[in-house]
C-alpha cells in the first residue's frame, strides 16, 4: 500500500503533466507540434517510471551514481527542448503571463517534499522547514498571474520571475545532490536523499523538474526573441 508522500507523487506527476499538455494543446500551434508533446509526455512517464520501478539507479556504490544520468538527462532534454524549433514556435505562440502563470504548478513539489519528509524518506533541508525555498517561485508566478492587468512592462517582469524561478531550483538542486551519499555529500544528516531514485517519486525530477526548466527555457526563449526583433527594427 502506498504512503501518503508516494501516492501524492503519482498524482501530482500526473496533473504537471495535464496542465502542461493542456496549455499546449490550447495554443495556436499545428497538429504536430500539439502531438510532439504529447508523445513525449507520455514517453517520459512510462520511461522514466520503469526506471525508478526497475532499481536500475538506486545504486550508489560508484561515483558517480546512475542517478547522475537521468538528472543531466532532465537537463538535456528540458533544454533541448526549449532551443529546438519547436521550443521556438512554442514561445512565440506563448504569453508571459501564461509561461509565468504555468510555474505555480511548483506548489505540487513543494507539497511532496513536505510528505515525504514527514513520511522519513526525505531530508529536512529538501523541504520548505529547510533550505528549499521555491515555494517562492509558486506563490511569487500565482500573484504574477493573478495581478497581470495591473502591471506594467511584461518583460521586466518576465525577467525578474525567471532569475527567481531559476535561482531557487539551482539552489534545490544543489541541495539534493549534495544530500545524497556520494563523495560530494555536504549534509551529513538522515535519511540521505536516495528516495527519489525509487517509483514514484523518480517522478520528482524527471517531471516536476523536467517541467521548470522547460517554461524558465521557453520564457528565456521568448525573451531572446523579442530582443533580436527590436534590434532588427
Amino acid at each position: 500500500m502506498y504512503t501518503m508522500s508516494q501516492s501524492f507523487a503519482f498524482i501530482s506527476a500526473l496533473i504537471t503533466v495535464a496542465i502542461v499538455l493542456g496549455w499546449i494543446i490550447r495554443l495556436p500551434l499545428s497538429r504536430r507540434d500539439k502531438l510532439v508533446p504529447l508523445v513525449g509526455g507520455v514517453l517520459i512517464l512510462l520511461v522514466s517510471g520503469a526506471v525508478g520501478a526497475s532499481g536500475m539507479v538506486e545504486d550508489f556504490s560508484e561515483f558517480p551514481p546512475p542517478m547522475m544520468g537521468v538528472l543531466l538527462s532532465v537537463l538535456v532534454l528540458s533544454c533541448g527542448a526549449a532551443l529546438s524549433p519547436w521550443g521556438g514556435r512554442l514561445a512565440l505562440a506563448a504569453s508571459y503571463r501564461e509561461l509565468i502563470g504555468l510555474q505555480s504548478f511548483r506548489f505540487l513539489p513543494e507539497i511532496l517534499l513536505d510528505l515525504a519528509w514527514r513520511d522519513g524518506v526525505a531530508p529536512i533541508q529538501m523541504t520548505y522547514h529547510g533550505r528549499n525555498f521555491d515555494i517562492i517561485t509558486a506563490v511569487t508566478a500565482l500573484a504574477i498571474f493573478l495581478l497581470w492587468s495591473k502591471l506594467r512592462s511584461e518583460r521586466s517582469w518576465a525577467i525578474f520571475h525567471s532569475v527567481i524561478g531559476i535561482g531557487l531550483l539551482l539552489n534545490i538542486l544543489a541541495v539534493a545532490v549534495l544530500s545524497m551519499p556520494t563523495p560530494l555529500r555536504i549534509f551529513e544528516n538522515d535519511p540521505a536523499n536516495t528516495f527519489v531514485t525509487q517509483f514514484p517519486y523518480i517522478w520528482l525530477p524527471a517531471i516536476h523538474v523536467f517541467a521548470a526548466i522547460l517554461l524558465h527555457g521557453l520564457t528565456l526563449r521568448k525573451l531572446a526573441m523579442a530582443r533580436n526583433q527590436r534590434n532588427q527594427l
